[in-house]
């Protein structure tokens, strides 16, 4: 590298924030992490800005009968694709996205117990509405908790729209899938109508769980209806979400009849008009935007990883420019460092034991915590069941099927979520400064997890064989955390990520049939198995993390020596060096260590834009980074 490249140059960038970004972490690894033999870094940057594997999906909430499956119709442009009328409540959650190889428009996927079951869409209704034939079949011995539908030319392209349950209104849980990580990215939609607006209720539950969502829009349907009203009740809601949220929420009014009567026209300036007039053109556009900031995603976490890297080379430039500055005098502190790393190596059976009581300890705080939320779940339903009777349930015991379904799926996730920040936070970040290290260790913990079951023992019934073995599986999708929970299941290679897929539990079913006591004592066998399933879990992550982290530090630790003897001899070296030599070497080191620097802030600067918001600028000025690394002995 030549003087010239140490000088950056001011230039107007008219790249795109996204290409401008890929280019430069492309600058990073190949003209910074490379030359350093920093491979490792460099693979775990680029996987990590690859957003081929992100899942995007929309989730639509809202108040029984606003129009939440007319509006998903509407979204993905096919008429029923979720059922829809004036009786019809579904009670179940419904992904509708594009068809594929395996599941062919003009059909349905139910998620039973064990097993999927694939079934003409014209049978649908059937299985997921409150008042379906089949739900109300005293014969019926397993209803579905979920269902998927694939539609042909969905109008949302690889998008998947999830229609929540009708009956159960605003469930919280909702809104979490909505919190983007780099491996999804969701749009929560708040369906209200345009005959009031928003009712206390609604505003509630954005201001408790949608308030702290980005990706969050309101959609206000049956415009149709209040030609003369919605658009006032629209520009009452942006004042009501401003006063009570404390920032501007988009909110757009719709007409989901108008909006399918377009996707069923041919395409040309007639259906572009009509949908553009029924509101599902702005609705779009909005979800579209949603998705543009997480699109950048993956590619800031890649950047942020190669930062991660170009900081520890910049700690390793920085300590071999101090002992090319300091020679003989920073002998005495390497060799103390040297002294404290041989100690180290030395007690590392007594570090072992203390891994051992810290994962302990861990593992005991995540299942207190696991106990006080089944205890919490068994006195909610119990609570219920004495409250109401089990009249009320058996209105509808598949929707409370799958509403006790998602209780203990959250309760088991957000364990598993606790045990592992902890982990990260308190044990495998305490000990190791590589991302590479950090991210090889909390892969293979998560790989452990993939697979596991359980069976529960039967429990007492009124009919043979009511009650059969519960198996609950699970398979984990290696996000970040275990957070979004949802009882809903999407096609491969579409839909919401979720931190844990599952293939649920039924026998909640059987039970509400078989009575009181049936029911309260499968609560109590659904509870120990839970925590059972949830220790399992936890106990193979522990026997994974263990190892991991020995080898690791063992081999880390090595390397520190080797890297502090190596500096030993450097220090030793200078003093013998003649000075025009070390002047030469100082020189390098410098230049390289502001060239490391200035790609640093501009990958800083990147991340911000990535992340901040949608609308920037195509064009900005900026300092762009035009030197390379010289090369060094490593």
């Amino acid at each position: 590298m030549n003087d010239s490249a140490n000088s950056t140059q001011a230039a107007v960038d008219t790249r795109s924030p996204h290409d401008a970004g890929a280019q430069l972490l492309q600058a990073i690894t190949t003209k910074i992490l490379k030359p350093f033999h920093m491979n490792d870094v460099c693979d775990l940057a680029l996987r990590r800005a690859s957003s081929g594997s992100q899942l995007r999906s929309v989730v639509v909430v809202g108040e029984i009968k606003r129009g939440k499956s007319s509006l998903v119709n509407a979204l993905v442009g096919q008429a029923n694709a979720s059922p829809v009328g004036i009786d019809v409540t579904t009670a179940t959650s419904i992904s509708v996205g594009q068809e594929t190889p395996e599941l062919a428009g003009g059909s349905a996927q139910l998620m039973f117990a064990e097993h999927a079951e694939t079934i003409p869409h014209t049978e649908l209704e059937d299985w997921v509405s409150c008042d379906g034939k089949h739900g109300n079949d005293a014969r019926t011995e397993q209803m579905p908790t979920r269902a998927m539908v694939p539609v042909r030319n969905n109008l949302m392209g690889d998008i998947a729209v999830i229609d929540t349950p009708g009956v159960g209104g605003l469930e919280p849980e909702y809104a979490t899938l909505a919190k983007a990580t780099a491996s999804q990215a969701c749009v929560l939609v708040v369906v209200c109508d345009a005959t009031t607006p928003l009712t206390a209720p609604e505003m509630q539950f954005i201001k408790d769980t949608g308030g702290a969502v980005e990706a969050l829009i309101v959609a206000v349907t049956k415009t149709d209806k209040n030609l003369m009203r919605w658009q006032p009740i629209v520009e009452e809601n942006k004042r009501l979400l401003r006063e009570h949220i404390g920032r501007d929420i988009s909110v757009v009014g719709v007409s989901s009849l108008l909006a399918v009567k377009a996707a069923g026209m041919p395409p040309g300036p007639q259906r572009e008009q009509l949908e553009a007039f029924s509101g599902i053109t702005q609705l779009r556009r909005l979800i579209d935007d949603k998705f543009a900031l997480a699109d950048n995603l993956p590619l800031a976490n890649g950047l942020r990883t190669a930062t991660d890297g170009m900081r520890q080379l910049d700690e390793k430039l920085v300590a071999r420019l101090t002992v090319l500055n300091e020679g003989s005098k920073v002998l005495p502190e390497l060799n103390e460092q040297l002294e404290q790393l041989q100690v180290l190596r030395k007690q590392q059976e007594q570090w072992e034991l203390h891994l051992q009581r810290d994962l302990t300890m861990i593992r005991q705080n995540a299942l207190s915590s696991l106990d006080r939320r089944l205890d919490d779940i068994r006195d909610k339903w119990t609570e219920k069941i004495n409250k109401h009777g089990m009249s009320v349930l058996r209105k509808n015991p598949q929707y409370f099927t799958a509403e006790m379904e998602k209780d203990f799926h959250v309760a088991i996730a957000e364990t598993i979520d606790m045990f592992l920040e902890q982990l990260d936070r308190e044990i495998i970040a305490q000990r190791f400064d590589s991302e590479v290290t950090r991210n090889d260790i909390r892969e293979a913990v998560l790989a452990s997890f993939g697979g596991q079951g359980m069976e529960t023992r039967k429990v007492a019934s009124k009919s043979q064989g009511l009650i059969d073995p519960m198996t609950l599986m699970m398979g984990f999708s290696g996000a970040s955390t275990f957070g979004g929970i949802i009882a809903a299941t999407t096609f491969i290679g579409l839909g919401a990520a979720v931190g844990v897929a599952w293939v649920g539990f039924n026998l909640g079913f059987k039970a509400i049939r078989a009575g009181k006591t049936n029911l309260l004592t499968w609560l109590r066998e659904t509870q120990n198995t839970a925590r059972l399933m949830t220790s399992r879990l936890i106990e193979s992550g522990m026997a994974t993390a263990r190892p991991e982290i020995v080898i690791r530090y063992r081999s880390e630790l090595k390397e520190n020596i080797e890297q502090t003897k190596k500096r030993i001899r450097e220090a030793e070296e200078t003093v013998r060096t003649d000075k025009a030599t070390r002047e030469k070497k100082r020189k390098v080191l410098e230049g390289n260590v502001k060239v490391v620097a200035k790609y640093i802030a501009a990958a800083e600067k990147t991340i911000g834009e990535l992340t901040e918001s949608v609308a920037i600028p195509q064009a900005a000025t900026q300092e762009a980074p035009q030197a390379t690394i010289q090369g060094v002995a490593q």
